[in-house]
This record gives C-alpha cells, sequence and structure tokens, in this order.
C-alpha cells in the first residue's frame, strides 16, 4: 500500500478552485479502492506521500519550490490556446505530468517534459452518484460556468424560445447540485478556441444520470453517445426537443450513465499506479481483517444486509438502495438512518484522528437507534483504543416542540413523529447486539439544554451533531464546540435537510468567526475541520 495526498491549490479568495473537487473526490475514491491510503488536502502537501496536484498552474513562484520530489501535476485545463506560462513549464520539467485529453498530450509533448505525459483520462467512482432529482424540475436547462459573448448568444436564444433557462458563475458544492437536481438539462457550451470536451465539468453529470447538451469536439470520441450533441447553430432546436420528449431525455440519461459508469477510475488509475500486493506480514493482514470487520458493521448498522423497508411519510414503504446510500428514508429496522455516504465519513474522520493523534473522545448528540455510535464504538475496537470513550447523547424520547421565540424553529414537525423517539433500554440492547456496550460507551440521557453544560467530557476528536432543529444544534454548539480539539471534526447531518440547523450553524460560525470550510457529504450531512496545525508545506 502507498500513500497518496490530492491537493487542491486554492489561493485566498479564489472560489474556482472549487470546480476540482469531485475530481479530486473521484481520485482518492480510486486510489482507496486499489488499496492506498489518501486524503485530500487544500494548500498542503505531504512530503512523505505521494502529492498529485489539482490547480498548480495557480501558484506561485515561491510556491512551486515547495512541492516534494515524486510529485505529479494533473493538468485539468485546455491546452494549445494561450502559451503555457513559464512558471508551468518549469513544473513540467521537474514533475510527471497527467493530463485528461488526448489533445493536451500532444501539447505536453511538443513542448518537452522531464518524463513522458501520461494520459489519465476521468474516471467513474460511484460514490459521486449523490444527487437526487426532484420529482419537480421547475429549471429546463442549466449552465453553470463563466459567461462569454458566445455562451450569452445561445442562453439569450434559448430565452427566446421560452425556455426557463438558468446561469450561474461562482457556484459550486451543495449550492449547484440543488440546482443541478432542479434541472431537466445541462449545457456543456465551449469557452476557449481550443473547444476541448469539458468532461471535468460533464462527468459529474454523467455520474448522477444528469441529460446533457454539450457542442461539438474535436476530442469527444464515444461520449458523443452520452450527451446530445448539437452545433450552436442548431443547439436551441436540440434543447427544445429534448424538453418536449421527456422519454427521449429520460434515455440519454440512462445512456450517459451507463457509458460513463463502465469507465471505472480504478481500472484507469491502475495503468499508471500498480496495485502493490499485499505484504505477506502480521500488520497487513491485521490492517485487512480490521476493514473487513468495519465494512460488516457499516453495511449492518445502516442493514445493507437484509434491506429493510422505508417507513416514512413521504415515500413507498419498500427498500430503495438509491435512498438508503443517500440517508433519504426511515428504516424500519436498521439502527441507523444516516445513509451509507455519511457513515462512510463518520467512519473514515474516526479513523483518521485515531491515525493521526487527534486528541478526545468521539460523540454523537441525538443518536435515534444509535447506529452512529456504534459505529464509533467498533472503530475504537478495531484499532484497540482503550483510552477514548463514546458519549451517546440524546432525550431518548423524541425532539422537543419547537420553542415560540425561537422562530428559526417555527413550524418544525419533529416532535409530532413517534418514530423518532427511542428509548435509552433499547439503544443499550442495541450496542449489546454487537458486542459493544462496555465501559467507554457513555450516555447522557435529557435535552441538551439540561445534560450537555453539566457533562463531563474533556476533549472531543469528532463531534456529530444530529439534533435537526435550531435550538437543538445551537445548544450543542454552545456548550461541546470549545472542547473540539485542534484538529478536530465537526459533522453536522442535517445542514443541507433543516433550515433551522442551517442556520444555527451558520449564525454560530459567523459569530465565532469560524472560517474554517465547509465540506460537503452528501447533499445532506456537512463537516468542518477545526483549524488546527498540519504538517507539511503550504503549497
Amino acid at each position: 500500500m502507498q500513500k497518496y495526498v490530492v491537493t487542491v491549490i486554492k489561493p485566498e479568495g479564489y472560489i474556482h478552485s472549487e470546480c476540482f473537487r469531485e475530481i479530486a473526490e473521484t481520485l482518492q475514491f480510486g486510489l482507496r479502492s486499489l488499496g492506498h491510503e489518501t486524503q485530500i488536502l487544500d494548500n498542503l502537501v505531504d512530503p512523505n506521500a505521494t502529492n498529485i496536484v489539482l490547480g498548480a498552474h495557480l501558484l506561485e513562484p515561491h510556491e512551486e519550490k515547495l512541492l516534494p520530489a515524486g510529485s505529479v501535476i494533473y493538468n485539468l485545463e485546455q491546452l494549445g490556446g494561450a502559451p503555457l506560462s513559464a512558471n508551468y513549464l518549469d513544473l513540467a520539467k521537474r514533475f510527471q505530468i497527467w493530463d485528461y485529453s488526448p489533445l493536451n498530450i500532444v501539447e505536453w509533448n511538443e513542448v518537452g517534459c522531464s518524463s513522458p505525459p501520461r494520459l489519465v483520462e476521468v474516471g467513474y467512482a460511484s460514490e459521486l452518484r449523490r444527487i437526487v432529482s426532484r420529482p419537480e424540475q421547475d429549471i429546463d436547462v442549466l449552465f453553470y460556468g463563466s459567461l462569454n459573448e458566445h455562451r450569452l448568444s445561445l442562453l439569450k436564444g434559448l430565452r427566446d424560445a421560452g425556455v426557463k433557462v438558468h446561469a450561474v458563475f461562482g457556484v459550486y458544492g451543495r449550492e449547484r447540485d440543488e440546482l443541478i437536481a432542479r434541472s431537466k438539462v445541462v449545457l456543456n457550451l465551449h469557452c476557449l478556441e481550443t473547444k476541448l470536451f469539458e468532461i471535468v465539468r460533464v462527468s459529474y453529470l454523467l455520474a448522477n444520470s444528469k441529460a446533457v447538451v454539450s457542442e461539438p469536439s474535436p476530442d469527444m470520441g464515444d461520449y458523443c453517445d452520452a450527451v446530445a450533441v448539437f452545433p450552436s447553430e442548431i443547439l436551441v432546436e436540440g434543447c427544445l426537443e429534448l424538453l418536449r420528449n421527456d422519454e427521449k431525455r429520460r434515455q440519454l440519461e440512462r445512456r450517459g450513465f451507463e457509458y460513463f459508469s463502465r469507465r471505472s477510475v480504478a481500472q484507469i488509475l491502475n495503468r499508471v499506479i500498480p496495485v502493490r500486493q499485499l505484504i505477506d506480514s502480521s500488520a497487513e493482514k491485521t490492517k485487512e481483517l480490521r476493514r473487513l470487520y468495519l465494512d460488516m458493521v457499516q453495511r449492518c448498522v445502516i442493514n445493507l444486509i437484509y434491506e429493510d423497508p422505508n417507513q416514512d411519510h413521504w415515500s413507498p414503504h419498500q427498500f430503495n438502495s438509491e435512498l438508503r446510500e443517500l440517508g433519504r428514508d426511515w428504516p424500519l429496522q436498521a439502527h441507523s438512518m444516516i445513509g451509507n455516504r455519511r457513515m462512510s465519513n463518520l467512519r473514515q474522520i474516526s479513523e483518521f484522528v485515531i491515525e493521526h493523534g487527534v486528541p478526545g473522545d468521539l460523540m454523537e448528540t441525538g443518536v435515534w437507534r444509535g447506529g452512529a455510535c456504534i459505529m464509533m464504538r467498533a472503530v475504537l475496537q478495531a484499532h484497540g483504543v482503550n483510552d477514548r470513550n463514546v458519549w451517546v447523547a440524546d432525550s431518548f424520547c423524541g425532539l422537543p416542540a419547537p420553542k415560540a421565540e425561537i422562530a428559526a424553529d417555527s413550524g418544525d414537525k419533529h416532535h409530532t413523529f413517534a418514530e423518532l423517539a427511542v428509548s435509552i433500554e433499547k439503544v443499550r440492547s442495541n450496542f449489546k447486539k454487537y458486542g459493544l456496550l462496555d465501559g467507554q460507551v457513555q450516555f447522557l440521557q435529557g435535552w441538551f439544554s439540561e445534560t450537555l453544560p453539566h457533562a463531563p467530557i474533556e476533549k472531543l476528536a469528532v463531534l456529530r451533531l444530529d439534533g435537526d432543529m435550531y435550538e437543538s444544534t445551537m445548544d450543542v454548539l454552545r456548550n461541546l464546540y470549545d472542547k473540539v480539539s485542534e484538529g478536530g471534526f465537526i459533522i453536522v447531518d442535517d445542514f443541507g435537510a433543516v433550515q433551522g440547523c442551517q442556520t444555527a450553524i451558520l449564525e454560530f460560525r459567523a459569530n465565532r468567526k469560524i472560517t474554517d470550510p465547509i465540506h460537503p457529504i452528501d447533499g445532506y450531512g456537512v463537516f468542518w475541520r477545526k483549524s488546527a496545525s498540519l504538517q507539511g508545506a503550504k503549497a
């Protein structure tokens, strides 16, 4: 197993580096599936790892000198127009170049690189499939990106034809994903004279079964079957045809996903990073057994084993793998409703704080049947950790009714759902079923406003909030945020699902002047890492 860091270069105040985020995640998931230790860092490199740098063209000359030997420059820009900068050429002479486009490889070969540039096309990782299309899509055509004269003229033509067009610039992450979910068609329009196919943008759309309309490009290859291709002269007519014909649009969505999902990022990376055979040693065997154990616990707590049906009030009462993956259902029997993505995030963060020595216990506030806390206790057990506790905080009788004086909770109905009230005896019983009920599991029973101010907690490495409401969220932050260690993590389950929760988070961060970046997980959950002095040079 090798160690990799995917580094995203983000100059201060420059938000557009977020366009690399999904590619960074794809690389991370692909490398991990090959058995390699991988993490994503912003503006940080690790001298003890192979660093794959996205956005290296944004580096200042003095920053380039901080890149460790053996780093990889993964170019995601279109070449062939303006000449490459002297700084970027210097990087090509010092480091291995990866590029997503065969036409860009030709350009690299002409300028001369220290070693032959490698074609590393953008691939598919199932973890990036996380956008659930809205049943009612109120946007006909979505375009996100910078606007030049060419793009503006096409968008005007669509509007003149009566199409509901939505165009945004500088929108990324959860906000952009929400727009995609509301859209019937997403446009890929040329900006540069090179007119290369913007697979960096389109890949994420295809992974999420979105109908894409694109202008033709000289390097499209088989992608011309995965997207609807129209020259600019008839692009308006092509969009109108797709908007009028729902079945044709659905066929395009399916065809695009089926094509792109066959382009496994693991297989692509395997061509440039051969999988190393596991060393036949007790340490490697232990690591593999630990992974297998935690995989099984994770599948059990969210019940991917017996596929129990959904019981919420809005969706059919049957098992839906997509809803369970994203935590969008209320399982009848599973011990957690946070879904596979958020559970994976919790597991990865819990292992990270152990492996990197971030001090403190692990805690969830609002536990339902206890599944997330069971996962955290399983991580401690798998790593042989006996000096940390898992704190299980809940009323164990459901959620409180909203208070009239708290406007952000006005109209909240969580207290009316009997399904959300799970007794402490039931949660203890669930821990016991996994063999994980012991002295390292500490329960705090009662309303957060009553239990948290006096909770005997010294330090926390992981604080996971799942209180849904504004008041509950704010109670947790006011009483526990200062107990989170530097380098520790704050995970918020309901940020994208409950407006009151999101309001509390944003207000608290603003009042405390917290600028640590918020990272999306699956459209609902988010997390951030409390500022710390990390090892490695700043890129």
